[in-house]
């Protein structure tokens, strides 16, 4: 298997952006969005809110990956990235829910984002460096 690409920006590329698929993309995080709402109101906020990560973290990669890539090996990646962006998310999750009533929520929101970094960065570089490895 080859190894992964190397992410980067390639500002070229907004030209090839649709507006129906921009629509497409909202549509569909909206529609996300909501249902994390109703569970929220259904099982309480903790509850809404680790649902709210879902649409930022797999909805609209797998979108891109029907436009961008046919190959199972790409979306396959994209996939185990989104899981992995998610676990990270939920370490975000309990670092607000243990912290927010306790410290200013500035604070307990960056405790939270590098717990979240932290997180994902630590299980890509295991995934991906035993992939590597192999």
């Amino acid at each position: 298997m080859s190894a992964p690409r190397r992410m980067r920006i390639q500002p070229s590329k907004l030209r090839r952006v649709t507006l129906p698929g921009m629509a497409l993309r909202f549509a569909f995080g909206a529609a996300v969005s909501v249902a994390a709402g109703l569970v929220g109101n259904r099982w309480g906020p903790v509850t809404g809110g680790v649902f709210l990560a879902f649409p930022a973290v797999l909805a609209a990669t797998l979108t891109l990956i029907q436009d961008e890539e046919h190959s199972r090996i790409p979306a396959s990646n994209d996939a185990r990235g989104a899981v992995l962006g998610a676990v990270g998310m939920i370490a975000f999750a309990l670092c607000v829910w243990a912290l927010a009533t306790r410290i200013p929520t500035f604070v307990a929101m960056g405790i939270a984002l590098v717990a979240w970094a932290i997180v994902a960065a630590v299980l890509y570089l295991l995934i991906w460096g035993v992939r590597r490895s192999r």
